[in-house]
């Protein structure tokens, strides 16, 4: 299978009311090349070649001026390849290429603003660059993924929200993503991935009158691979390399506050995990962060109630874990270089609150491997 997207993808919507005592809801999805191979008791061999040589942007815009009294819900959403390949009770195999070009975005923004009171609020925006999902139940996978992103990955979550009881704002960015669901199959897998471009950027600016509880967050991933195993061997090779800067950023203003208000921003440029509740985990990784990863979380305001900012900078994060109880062994070759730098920083301003809590952590390499118990 072979998809090329050469031109740009633009999904945008737009509610602009006085009133809505009923609630507000506006969902809006870019998507550049989508492919789904299942199976059912029969073996799949899955290959997929995905080019996007364009642009993919989400815009959602609500706003209510006099207020939503039961609800506000604004999601947006902006991909550029994704694929999913699994079978049930047989042998998942394959290999995937999937591509971004230069000069080309994954763009999602989400904008609200009320004017009134809404008992809650959330408003989330996601932009993933390239993304591939594997599975299987009672079978096996052995498979191969390369992943390249020379273009920029950008999610933005702007709210003005004039009184809120439970609100939240998100921002996702990712620029390479890999995600195995193994359910009683043991897996065996190449991963390769490398960003260049611009930058990878995930943005959420709120500013809120009244709150109960507030919170926003901020989450920008150059390349991520996450493992899940429930049984048998797992075992991962996996080729990381972040070539761009790495930007999470989270302002969150609030007036009063009769709860709590977290603002938290998390920045990474290579992840990979392996959890595995089998046996035998084996990971061989090699990760470089040459773009530097800039993470900051501001909070203002909040007066009355509890308060929290925190930032945390990662360049590379590589950890596997397996069964205890079931004398499982862990095996790790890893090959880490952090060039780019880190840097994080966690800000309170404000008057009189009921506490303040600031939490700031840069770590340029960290690797975790642990045997643990798993069950009762």
């Amino acid at each position: 299978m072979n998809q090329v997207q050469l031109g740009d993808v633009f999904a945008q919507q737009t509610i602009n009311v006085q009133e809505a005592p009923n609630g507000t809801s506006a969902a809006t999805i870019a998507l550049g090349n989508a492919a789904t191979g299942i199976g059912s008791g029969v073996a799949l061999d899955y290959q997929a070649t995905q080019q996007l040589s364009a642009d993919s942007h989400a815009q959602g815009n609500v706003t209510v001026a006099g207020g939503d009294s039961t609800g506000l819900y604004v999601t947006t959403s902006a991909t550029g390849n994704t694929g999913t390949a699994g079978t049930c009770c047989s042998a998942t195999t394959g290999t995937v290429n999937q591509n971004i070009g230069g000069y080309h975005a994954v763009t999602a923004e989400s904008n609200a603003t009320s004017g009134g009171y809404t008992d809650t609020v959330s408003v989330d925006s996601a932009a993933i660059g390239n993304t591939q999902g594997w599975e299987a139940v009672n079978g096996s996978i052995n498979s191969s993924t390369t992943q390249v992103h020379y273009g920029t990955t950008d999610a933005e979550t702007t709210a003005n929200i004039a009184s809120a009881d439970q609100a939240s704002y998100s921002a996702t960015a990712v620029a390479n993503n890999v995600t195995t669901d193994a359910t009683s199959s043991p897996t065996t897998q190449t991963v390769s991935q490398d960003t260049y471009g611009y930058a990878d950027i995930a943005n959420v600016n709120v500013t809120q009158g009244q709150a109960g509880d507030v919170a926003t967050a901020a989450t920008a991933t150059a390349n991520n691979v996450n493992v899940v195993s429930d049984g048998y061997d797992a075992n991962l090779t996996v080729d990381q390399r972040d070539g761009k800067p790495v930007d999470a950023t989270s302002n969150l203003s609030v007036d009063s506050l009769y709860g709590g208000a977290t603002s938290s921003a998390y920045g990474v440029a290579n992840s990979a995990i392996v959890s595995n509740a089998g046996p035998n985990t084996t990971v061989n990784a090699t990760q470089e962060a040459i773009g530097p990863v800039t993470v900051t979380a501001n909070l203002s305001g909040g007066a009355g109630g509890d308060t929290l900012a925190s930032a945390t900078g990662v360049g590379n994060a590589v950890s596997g874990y397996a069964c205890a109880t079931c004398n499982g062994t862990v095996r790790a070759n890893v090959t880490q270089t952090s060039s780019g730098g880190v840097q994080t920083n966690a800000t309170i301003t404000g008057g009189n609150v009921n506490s303040a809590t600031g939490i700031s952590t840069a770590i340029g390499n960290t690797a975790t491997f642990v045997v643990q118990k798993t069950g009762g």
